[in-house]
């Protein structure tokens, strides 16, 4: 090869354009967003994260620190680095049920069904979470609730469990939860359900307090054949009191005439009826005959003066059922002397209301 073929090369491959090495600027910007985009997909849930409604959230710092204890994630969205992770705690209200069993004051075993109201401290969340950790229902609330109800429980007997309201007993657990003196968890209520004794017990209370009403239902009783005695009584002087005002104008003939009358009216009944009269004199009713006219003659009554036939004052009658007398213990031998020795009290109550009306009715018929 001369010199003229090397040049005639030369300027060959100068006239041909030269061929690029690497990316532009344009494919340069759009892998760096292409790129972004890759890490924003997958670092997004890392690094951002939502606390829902009555929820906080509880930083673990993987690297350093650990619980964060001084601050809580309260509801919205928040960002942390993606190496941390939240921890989500309810403090909305939140109800357990359990059942505790438990020893009355006497030893007897008692069972009661509960429920607890409470919620988590929201401010105070990265310490439950640190102390306690995520099952502090089951692990603080549960045994919390149950120490307190035994304790209150054990202080009355199986009785006054019976009778006592539960109003008052969830008041004293409430105090005895609120002495422990924590402030992890708020324990709103813890409401007694039921209150369940053994059944023997249960039937044996049931039975002495159905006896205790109807010894109550008796005094009622009682004191309703009292009164209905003292009625009869008040019946009994006014009767004597009719009987001694009407006994001289009850003649033989008004009798007769009141015998034929109370005749006649039973023979006018539109009924079926037998009539037996008396076949005497000293029989009634009679009916029309020579009995009649054969009656003896006698002095027509006197008027009776309404002042001699006044009712007693009912309330100075002596009691039919005089109270019981009190029981008395004498604190020395004088003064049983003196209670067992006979005094002016002892002695029968007189019933003058019964004696002033036979007085007055045997004055009347010396009068008449």
């Amino acid at each position: 090869m001369n010199v003229a073929d090397d040049e005639v090369e030369a300027k060959a491959v100068a006239g041909k354009p030269r061929k690029r090495h690497g990316l532009s600027r344009t494919d340069k910007a759009i892998a760096y967003l292409m790129l972004l985009g890759f890490a924003s997909i997958v670092l997004w849930p890392l690094t951002f994260f939502i606390i829902g409604p009555g929820e906080v959230g509880v930083l673990f710092r993987t690297l350093t620190t650990g619980t964060d204890t001084s601050f809580v994630f309260t509801e919205g969205i928040n960002a942390k680095w993606p190496w941390n992770r939240v921890y989500r705690y309810e403090v909305r209200v939140q109800k357990q049920d359990d059942t505790v069993h438990g020893l009355a004051a006497d030893g007897l075993r008692i069972t009661s069904d509960i429920s607890v109201l409470f919620h988590p401290k929201a401010e105070n969340a990265g310490k439950l979470h640190k102390t306690i950790g995520p099952e502090y229902a089951e692990r603080f609330v549960r045994p919390t609730a149950i120490e307190a109800i035994r304790s209150v429980i054990g202080k009355y007997d199986p009785h006054e469990l019976y009778q006592v309201d539960l109003t008052r007993l969830e008041t004293e657990v409430m105090e005895a939860i609120d002495s422990n003196e924590q402030d992890l968890v708020i324990f709103e209520q813890v409401i007694l359900r039921r209150i369940q004794l053994p059944k023997e017990l249960n039937q044996a209370i049931s039975r002495k307090l159905t006896e205790e009403q109807n010894a109550l239902a008796y005094d009622y009783v009682l004191e309703q054949a009292r009164k209905e005695a003292e009625r009869k009584r008040i019946d009994a002087i006014g009767y004597q009191t009719f009987y001694s005002i009407v006994a001289d104008a009850l003649t033989p003939q008004l009798l007769t005439w009141r015998g034929i009358e109370a005749t006649v009216e039973l023979a006018q009944s539109n009924n079926s009826k037998i009539v037996i009269v008396g076949s005497g004199e000293d029989q009634l009713p009679l009916i029309l005959g020579s009995d009649i006219t054969k009656q003896p003659d006698l002095p027509a009554p006197a008027a009776v003066n309404p002042q001699h036939y006044r009712l007693p004052d009912f309330a100075t009658l002596p009691k039919l059922f005089p109270d019981p007398p009190q029981a008395h213990t004498p604190a020395n031998a004088e003064d049983k002397m003196d209670a067992d020795s006979p005094s002016a009290t002892d002695e029968p109550p007189m019933d003058t209301g019964t004696e002033e009306t036979e007085n007055t009715d045997n004055k009347q018929r010396n009068e008449n």
